[in-house]
C-alpha cells in the first residue's frame, strides 16, 4: 500500500517503511529525519507554520491510500480528512489522557507509573480518533526524562505502529 509519512520521528519512519511503501515523507528541516534518513531512498518536502495548506494539498495530489502522521504538530483540518484516504497518528500517550504536544511531561507531572504509545486513526479533534492500539510501559523510578523518549520512541512506538499496521492491513 502506498503512503506518506508525515512527521519527525525517525523510527516511527522505520516502522512504518518495514509495512508500506512510502511515496514521500514530509517533514521539518533539522528534524532526527532530516538529520538522519538516506535521502536517496525518499522524497522528501520539508513543512512549517506558513507551508501547510501546501502540505495538505499533497495528499489530494497523492497516491498514497495511508497518510502516517508521527511527531507533527499541527492538526489537519477536517476538509483535508480525505474519505478515499486512511488518517493514522502515533501519539506519546495512553490516550484519552494527555492529549496535545507535551503528554509524556504531563504524564509525568501526575506522578503516572505507566504510560506508553497509542495508534489511532485521525478525525478533527486533537489526537481524539478511533483508537487501533496501544503498548504501554510501567515506569521506574530511576528513570529520568531522557530515558523515558528514548524508551517510548525507539522501542515502544515503533512497536506499536507495527501491531497497528499488521491489524489494518488484515483488515484492508
Amino acid at each position: 500500500m502506498k503512503s506518506i509519512f508525515i512527521g519527525t520521528r525517525i523510527e516511527a519512519l522505520k516502522a512504518v517503511a518495514s509495512r508500506l511503501k512510502i511515496d514521500l515523507v514530509i517533514t521539518k528541516k533539522n528534524s532526527f529525519i532530516d538529520k538522519y534518513i538516506d535521502k536517496s531512498k525518499y522524497k522528501i518536502f520539508y513543512f512549517n507554520k506558513n507551508n501547510l495548506p501546501h502540505v495538505f494539498d499533497l495528499f489530494k495530489q497523492s497516491k498514497a491510500k495511508l497518510i502516517f502522521s508521527s511527531g507533527f504538530p499541527f492538526i489537519i483540518p477536517k476538509k483535508y480528512l480525505l474519505k478515499n484516504k486512511i488518517f493514522i497518528n502515533s501519539h506519546p500517550s495512553l490516550l484519552p489522557k494527555y492529549k496535545g504536544y507535551r503528554p509524556v511531561i504531563d504524564a509525568l507531572k501526575n506522578n503516572e507509573s505507566i504510560i506508553g504509545v497509542s495508534v489511532h486513526y485521525i478525525d478533527e479533534s486533537l489526537d481524539g480518533g478511533k483508537i487501533i492500539c496501544k503498548k504501554k510501559f510501567r515506569l521506574n523510578k530511576i528513570c529520568d526524562v531522557k530515558n523515558i523518549y528514548k524508551q517510548l520512541f525507539t522501542i515502544i512506538e515503533p512497536q506499536a505502529i507495527i501491531k497497528a499496521l499488521d491489524k489494518i492491513l488484515k483488515y484492508d
